[in-house]
């Protein structure tokens, strides 16, 4: 019966540490990838309709740092590419909406 008592608590205390490392993970704020193409995505349409909120400011940021350049000057048009491209490598973004925000951000500098 000790043994099947000490198992009962070691098991129990076991279960409410981790139970409470669970739940701190669940209170954690979200991790924003802001490398991820449709993060980026969903930043920049937001931007493009005139939402800018501050979980955003990474992957807006990851999105003007592609950057193209010849001969060591900055190229617009193929920084717009390049910039398109990566955001087309999400497969649920909407091509229109590709093309709204490379019209608006495509060449800007930031």
């Amino acid at each position: 019966m000790k043994i099947f008592s000490k198992s009962c608590l070691f098991l129990l205390t076991l279960y409410c540490f981790s139970s409470q490392s669970f739940a701190n993970e669940l209170l954690k704020e979200p991790s924003i990838n802001k490398d991820d193409p449709c993060t980026v995505f969903l930043c920049m349409a937001g931007k493009a309709k005139g939402e800018n909120p501050s979980e955003c400011s990474s992957p807006v940021k990851k999105f003007f740092s592609i950057v193209s350049k010849k001969h060591g000057k900055f190229n617009g048009g193929r920084t717009s590419n390049a910039r398109g491209g990566f955001l087309g490598q999400c497969p649920s973004a909407d091509p229109s909406m590709i093309n709204k925000i490379v019209s608006k951000f495509g060449t800007l500098r930031h």
